[in-house]
């Protein structure tokens, strides 16, 4: 991975160090990945000094909310989804049953993308703030990035415990959810998601300032609002977020382009400057890349990312065609 970074000059590598409540590295609060065969190897550990020698920075790329996506549970017992089953997010009132709701899992078909942790549970923001405290006083790191950092979907927030503990705080004896202000209460869903970004911010601001804190967002700045509760242009406005990392994986161009009108009609040329182009690697042949990477040089936008590395492991030579446009005097 890094012999490809540098050969096609690569100059920030996010590395997947969470997964689905677990640990691609060492820690005394999140379980070890099961994929990590060998108990004693950290893969984390072994990979950032070999990037610092060749001036690669390394960002700690976290499933943030997501929690698990499978029809098979967790092998560690100290997953969260048998610790804390009460902090998962629903999408109805019923009390939840784990082993009929993963049996519904299909690898995400039918917009179902697995379990969820609550952001508007008054535990769940704080648990994921002692998870990255962890993994950034522990490793020299130049950057975190926040996966999954949202809501489900639209009618996801129904956590007994979230509507319990809105209720008490707002002083409601009525369901939020059924109020006839549903606007506030997608607001408290936005404010929930909004708050671990600024609580991120500020644990990166004392405890490695230099460390930069980047998201993967969805394209569309309207549906990532509306439906997922995801203000990312807020975030990039208020200095919470250093980067967007603007998930725009349409392999249609016209889509692709229609997710830059709306950054352009939304977002001063300021705040356009702090996005990073995400381009899908894993769902197109490289042209339609070559297609997309002109378009986003076109749009003025200079960072570009790549999801994902798998595709160029596959076939390498992928990359070539995409190479020549990103470096055209060689």
């Amino acid at each position: 991975m890094l012999q490809f970074a540098t050969l096609n000059r690569f100059n920030h590598i996010l590395v997947q160090v969470r997964g689905r409540g677990d640990a691609y590295y060492q820690s005394d609060l999140v379980p070890k990945s099961h994929l990590i065969k060998d108990v004693n190897f950290d893969p984390l550990a072994y990979l950032i000094p070999k990037a610092k020698e060749k001036g690669i920075q390394v960002h700690a790329w976290v499933n943030t909310y997501l929690l698990w996506s499978s029809r098979v549970k967790p092998v560690q017992k100290d997953h969260l989804l048998y610790t804390h089953p009460e902090w998962l997010d629903q999408d109805n009132r019923m009390t939840m049953d784990i082993g009929k709701e993963m049996r519904k899992f299909n690898g995400g078909k039918n917009g179902n993308e697995g379990f969820y942790l609550s952001p508007n549970h008054p535990k769940v923001n704080s648990y994921l703030i002692s998870v990255f405290k962890d993994l950034i006083e522990n490793y020299e790191l130049d950057g975190l990035h926040l996966d999954y950092v949202r809501f489900h979907d639209s009618e996801y927030g129904q956590n007994p415990g979230a509507i319990a503990y809105y209720r008490k705080y707002n002083g409601l004896t009525v369901d939020p959810a059924q109020m006839s202000q549903e606007s506030i209460w997608s607001d408290h869903r936005r404010k929930a998601v909004t708050d671990l970004v600024r609580e991120t911010k500020n644990l990166i601001e004392s405890t490695r300032p230099q460390m930069e804190l980047t998201a993967a967002v969805k394209p569309n700045l309207y549906q990532a609002r509306e439906r997922f509760y995801q203000e990312w242009d807020v975030w990039l406005a208020a200095g919470y977020l250093d980067k967007a990392v603007v998930m725009n994986y349409a392999k249609d161009l016209k889509d692709f382009a229609a997710n830059i009108d709306i950054m352009y009609d939304n977002l001063p040329s300021k705040y356009r400057k702090k996005i990073v182009m995400g381009i899908a690697t894993y769902n197109q042949p490289a042209r339609h890349v070559v297609d997309k990477v002109k378009y986003t040089r076109v749009t003025r936008f200079s960072g570009i990312s790549f999801f994902s590395y798998n595709v160029m492991v596959k076939n390498p030579r992928y990359f070539r065609s995409i190479k020549k446009i990103l470096y055209p005097r060689g």
